[in-house]
């Protein structure tokens, strides 16, 4: 009785301890901040307070020329900056990723919500959000999968273009509203391009010229010299500080000028965003904020407003944090549930701080990267310096030109038109550069969200015709020791049962295009998978062969193959390998009663013809020898091996 209680205590001590192993794993897998933070030392802390304080000098220009890409007022861009920086620590999984507002959430959030409504955009942030949760709970990061590479690149590539255009009033001091769209963007600009202002032009492409010129600066390098390291490592801080240098500049000739020829940014709201909930339903009038009084939309109404926009959000922004841990991740493995995950609870925590819609950012990552990052801490650092610029720096805000914002999101976002992938794709497969041409000229002609997802439609629809109609790659060989012609078809892709009937379809054809070959092999190679639909219908095949008197071969059959296809009544399988082909294609031609003309004898149809190894290998080879088919010498068997035919052939075949 001891014994028992004893091995019963035993087994609650180790199930409590698996449980509690099970527990901590689960825990630093969901809060990897638990992996790496024992581990954590003093100079990790100072190269990632280096990194973050570098990343903030870049994020807070960029965060409020991202707001007006969303229609926004510039401090909107820094609520969205600093949340999803403070929550990355804890549950980002890649170290150079930084959480924010980018250009192409914020041209998916104007083209979702239009101009100048923020309740619209921080609820489309939230549910975004929700929608990322919902898929880390369902594990569903192998649906980012589906979205190619090329079609990536079209996408991003259309933003690229549609952001440039938005901003080219901006750029240029030309006055009225500037359109929707593409198409919109520059039928506007060409409209009230005589309002052109010359003090913003020549502000505009000044700073435009200065931000690419410091751009270069980075890959400058110093004559070998005593200063050579200082030297360099400034002129690469300088390089990456690009964007703040030049608004602090025109920001300063803004301040001394007393009547600027240019536009100013004006008044933005200083201080802390109010801590509430987003509200759910929409008032009618954008510029109509949530704490007025006025009518607002249903629940079912401002859904119908909004659309389809979170969940594209919510796609295009797990997909740009899973491609950014993949080119810094060190070839390590991505977790894209934990990365939804993260994203998801950054971007419902932020909708409560007035946070518009976020994402990870290709650019400030490598500046991360570069600044020599050691954890996920240094996006503490970032958030910090954001809260700072919030709560001292937003009254220097107003004297930003609005041109020198629209030159650098014009500088930043120009490279992400990726058109040397175009000939490398062409070369690689044209399809691809298919879907890519196709994503790019419908985002542009009717919208991101619309590009998307013709994109990937029409990449899955070619996908989805391959499968159901895969290549047989049939060509017909002459045996020359026996005269006998014969169709081997290949097929490029499996069998299952969408592509069942066009398989069934093109086997047909070719026995009856090839009425003087009486002999088909089809090779299993590729068709490591079957289900019923597949076999009854290659048994419904092998009996039209028998009815017109032909034989079907199958090469390279697997073990479960023969077992399915006897299993469902086919059990005369004429089936062997590679190297065996031959010698089948022979057997079967001389039971046919065909004519050995090299050693001048016939076998009867009774006769089951022994193929036997000869003991010289010169005979054997001279008995056996493969002839030339299609200007192609076929292997020899080896001698060595006696040839062993897997099944009897019956007086049909």
């Amino acid at each position: 009785m001891e014994e028992h209680e004893r091995r019963l205590n035993n087994r609650r001590k180790n199930a409590s301890r698996s449980c509690k192993e099970l527990s901590k794993k689960m825990i630093r897998k969901r809060l990897p901040i638990f992996s790496w933070l024992p581990t954590y030392k003093l100079p990790d802390l100072t190269s990632d307070i280096i990194a973050g304080i570098t990343v903030g000098l870049t994020v807070v220009p960029q965060s409020m020329a991202y707001a007006a890409i969303a229609g926004l007022s510039p401090e909107y861009g820094l609520y969205s900056s600093y949340i999803g920086c403070f929550l990355y620590v804890i549950l980002g999984s890649c170290k150079q990723v930084t959480i924010g507002p980018t250009a192409v959430m914020g041209l998916l959030t104007f083209e979702t919500c239009g101009n100048d409504f923020p309740s619209c955009a921080i609820l489309t942030g939230f549910y975004s959000g929700i929608f990322e949760l919902l898929m880390a709970v369902l594990q569903l990061g192998w649906v980012v999968s589906f979205i190619s590479e090329s079609v990536v690149i079209g996408f991003t590539s259309a933003a690229a273009c549609t952001i440039i255009a938005s901003q080219i009033k901006n750029l240029l001091g030309i006055a009225g509203p500037k359109g929707s769209g593409f198409v919109g963007y520059w039928y506007s600009i060409f409209r009230d391009i005589s309002t052109i202002r010359f003090g913003d032009c020549c502000m505009g492409i000044t700073s435009f010229v200065l931000v690419l010129l410091l751009r270069k600066l980075k890959d400058y390098k110093h004559p070998k010299s005593p200063r050579k390291k200082f030297i360099d490592t400034a002129c690469w801080f300088i390089s990456v500080s690009r964007n703040v240098i030049i608004i602090v500049i025109t920001s300063f000739i803004a301040f001394l000028w007393t009547n600027p020829p240019f536009k100013l940014t004006g008044n933005v709201k200083g201080g802390f965003p109010t801590i509430d909930v987003p509200s759910f339903g929409l008032p009618m009038n954008s510029t109509i904020s949530d704490g007025d009084d006025g009518l607002k939309l249903t629940y079912w109404e401002t859904w119908s407003l909004i659309g389809a926009g979170p969940l594209i959000v919510a796609l295009i922004s797990v997909l740009q944090n899973v491609a950014i841990s993949k080119a810094f991740g060190s070839g390590q493995t991505i977790d894209a549930t934990q990365e939804m995950f993260a994203l998801g609870t950054a971007s419902i925590v932020g909708s409560f701080f007035s946070s518009i819609p976020i994402s990870g950012s290709f650019s400030r990552s490598a500046v991360n990267e570069a600044s020599g990052v050691r954890s996920p801490m240094g996006g503490l650092f970032t958030g910090i310096l954001v809260l700072l610029s919030l709560g001292f720096l937003t009254p220097s805000f107003y004297y930003i030109p609005k041109s020198s914002l629209a030159a650098v999101i014009i500088a930043a976002v120009m490279f992400m038109v990726e058109y040397e992938a175009l000939p490398v794709m062409w070369k690689v497969n044209k399809l691809d550069a298919v879907f890519c041409l196709v994503t790019y000229v419908c985002a542009l002609m009717f919208g991101m969200e619309y590009g998307i997802m013709v994109g990937v439609a029409t990449s899955l629809a070619v996908l989805l015709i391959k499968l159901l109609r895969p290549q047989l790659n049939a060509q017909i060989y002459t045996d020359e020791y026996l005269k006998v012609k014969y169709v081997h078809a290949k097929p490029d892709s499996g069998i299952s049962f969408p592509s069942v009937d066009h398989v069934r379809t093109s086997i047909t054809k070719l026995l009856r295009k090839h009425q003087d070959v009486n002999i088909i092999a089809v090779n299993f190679e590729r068709w490591q998978t079957f289900d019923y639909t597949a076999i009854t219908a290659l048994i419904s095949l092998a009996k039209l062969f028998k009815k017109d008197e032909k034989v079907l071969i199958f090469v390279n059959l697997t073990p479960e193959w023969e077992d399915a296809l006897t299993a469902a009544g086919l059990s005369d399988i004429l089936c062997c390998a590679d190297i065996e082909l031959l010698d089948y294609i022979r057997k079967t031609g001389a039971i046919g009663g065909i004519t050995n003309k090299s050693n001048n004898y016939c076998v009867g149809d009774d006769e089951e013809l022994m193929i036997i190894t000869k003991k010289c290998q010169k005979d054997f080879q001279n008995s056996l020898e493969y002839g030339a088919t299609n200007g192609v010498l076929l292997p020899s068997i080896e001698s060595t091996k006696p040839l062993m035919l897997n099944v009897a052939l019956d007086k049909d075949h």
